[in-house]
């Protein structure tokens, strides 16, 4: 018995997963008073005209996007925001941004001393919101610092955090925001960075029994350091006492619809939930308008959906208390299932083995379909060349009987043909090989999504095929049903014959019968190469009407052209690998072969 490794394995696709994160209502919380100077650079003149102060202590200051020394002056590729919107790269709290103040005024409230009575600074917010955890957005100039922050409530009671450390601007964590540049004031000397400076997040913790006050401002108190403390903004995780839901596994799924499904405790006052989905992971904000405002109940079907796309939602509770709405809760998600495909369609297995393919099926015959889950079938070069980009199966042992399944089709609008390319080489070889005594290759196709199927091709040791690309075509008369299915069929038999092979196919097409006008012209007009492998030298079967030849790799890119009806092709400067030579007819037609260089 011959042993070996198989050539590929399948990954499993996952059609639901749900995050447990705990459900966040971000808000931004606008400053009122209190930034103490101007460090960011934006617009156009020197920085400093545009700035006030400087981060450091040594006359770095940040900059914005817009900043340009002159209006000539080659715009900024990194930078603050323009509009000084943050969104925070803490991957804990995903959806949290901050703003920070005027750009063209004083944004920072800065606190150089760490002596009593100059090392403090309050900020006032605009809209008091109650929180369960507030966000302080900051950095430390030259160094690393701390400070004690104190949370002021509308009812005149505070909650004070002591020892919140604050990082240098290069090199710390939890950071908001990095890779920002900075500008020297003194020269305007630019000093871009992928990396640093950086902005830093520090998360406060309102105790339960200040969660329901409005926190109305906040005082910063430097108590060591030699950093200098740049304090820029503030967001909290409001309040509320209207509960997100909790998400339940998503219920029944088909190609254009999903069951989802939630609860709330029995406390919560619910009169309706709103229900947001989308393509994006980016989780919503309170400003998002739901897909399906007003749902009663805790379940809903969302219909419409495209089909093997996964999708990401989020449901809020609507509530008659004082806090009407909830935030929305964390996100789950979904990947509705396969839908008939109308063609043209083309699978060339640049991802194996294609969206809504099965390779996943073993065992049985024609007459009983698959009965096993093992997958034979796997990504390999076409031919034995590369590593990729082509379906194939290892026929060298009995047992070993393998399905390629291909996604369902709808072929009710006419009359379709279906087309690959195929062939059979060598195990890890580009040479030729038989196929064993009772080894059988099958196409097949199913007028009913797969539960019996018709032998369309086969082949066998009387009719092996070559080790050159070799295009199958079939007219699918009789084949209207809207869910055709097709199968490769492959199995070594019960004969453990010498013959060690893989049967390979690529550039799987369904399309309509009737031929473009290209592929009219290709038609009466169609060259062919050899030898095919070849070594050095390729040769056209036929120049008479030739214009040009252009050699192509398989990723698109031109590497050798010829002009005139050239006969004779000099490749031996390529690397071994698969490539399509395109002859150019005077006639402005033109004919694409596929070749492989040994």
């Amino acid at each position: 018995m011959k042993i070996h490794l198989p050539l590929g394995v399948l990954h499993a696709l996952t059609l639901f997963a749900a995050s447990v994160i705990h459900a966040q209502n971000f808000q931004t919380m606008p400053v009122q008073s209190g930034y103490t100077a101007d460090v960011i650079a934006n617009g156009i003149g020197s920085s400093a005209t545009s700035t006030t102060d400087d981060v450091d202590g040594v006359s770095f200051a940040f900059v914005a996007r817009d900043f340009q020394l002159t209006s000539s002056s080659t715009p900024l590729t990194y930078g603050l925001p323009v509009n000084g919107i943050i969104n925070s790269a803490v991957a804990s709290t995903s959806g949290l941004s901050f703003k920070l103040g005027d750009l063209s005024g004083n944004n920072s409230l800065k606190i150089s001393s760490n002596t009593a009575g100059s090392n403090s600074g309050m900020l006032t917010f605009t809209n008091p919101v109650p929180a369960f955890k507030l966000y302080m957005l900051s950095t430390g100039g030259s160094g690393a610092c701390t400070v004690n922050v104190t949370v002021n409530f509308t009812d005149n009671t505070s909650q004070v955090f002591s020892g919140v450390s604050i990082s240098d601007w290069y090199g710390g964590s939890s950071y908001a925001i990095q890779g920002i540049g900075r500008i020297n004031r003194t020269n305007n000397v630019l000093e871009p960075n992928s990396t640093n400076p950086r902005l830093y997040q520090a998360a406060l913790s309102i105790d339960a029994a200040n969660q329901t006050k409005p926190i109305q401002s906040v005082t910063v108190t430097k108590v060591s350091g030699t950093g200098i403390a740049n304090v820029f903004a503030f967001s909290a995780d409001v309040y509320t006492d209207c509960v997100a839901p909790t998400l339940q596994p998503v219920g029944t799924l088909t190609s254009s619809s999903a069951q989802v499904s939630w609860t709330v405790p029995a406390s919560v006052q619910a009169v309706g939930y709103d229900i947001y989905y989308s393509t994006s992971s980016t989780a919503p904000t309170a400003a998002s308008a739901p897909n399906h405002p007003g749902v009663t109940g805790t379940s809903f079907n969302i219909p419409s959906l495209s089909p093997s796309t996964t999708y990401y939602y989020w449901v809020r509770t609507n509530c008659s208390t004082a806090t009407s709405q909830s935030g929305w809760s964390f996100s789950g998600t979904f990947t509705t299932l396969c839908g008939s495909m109308v063609p043209a369609y083309t699978n060339n297995f640049s991802s194996f083995p294609g969206t809504c393919w099965g390779s996943g099926l073993s065992g049985g015959t024609p007459a009983t379909g698959p009965t096993g889950t093992t997958s034979y079938w796997a990504s390999g070069g076409f031919l034995g060349t590369g590593s990729g980009g082509s379906a194939t199966i290892n026929l060298y042992t009995t047992g070993r009987t393998g399905w390629l399944k291909t996604v369902p089709f709808n072929l009710s609008a006419g009359t379709y043909k279906v087309k690959f390319d195929y062939g059979v080489a060598a195990y890890l070889s580009t040479n030729a090989s038989p196929m064993g005594s009772d080894d059988v290759v099958q196409f097949l196709a199913s007028n009913d999504g797969g539960t019996t199927w018709n032998v369309l091709q086969t082949w066998n040791q009387a009719n092996a095929p070559a080790n050159t690309s070799t295009q199958y075509v079939y007219t699918l008369t009789g084949y209207n049903s809207a869910n055709t299915v097709f199968a490769f069929y492959a199995t070594d038999g019960s004969v453990n014959d010498d013959p060690d092979y893989n049967f390979y196919v690529d550039n799987f097409t369904v399309e309509s019968a009737q031929l473009s006008t290209s592929e009219v012209k290709e038609s009466m007009k169609k060259v062919s190469v050899h030898p095919n492998p070849f070594k050095d030298i390729l040769y056209i079967s036929d120049t008479r009407e030739v214009k040009s030849v252009s050699v192509g790799d398989a990723s698109g890119r031109t590497v050798k052209t010829f002009t005139g009806a050239a006969k004779e092709l000099d490749l031996s400067m390529l690397n071994t690998g698969m490539y399509f030579v395109t002859v150019y007819f005077k006639d402005g037609s033109q004919s694409t072969v596929k070749a492989i260089k040994k």
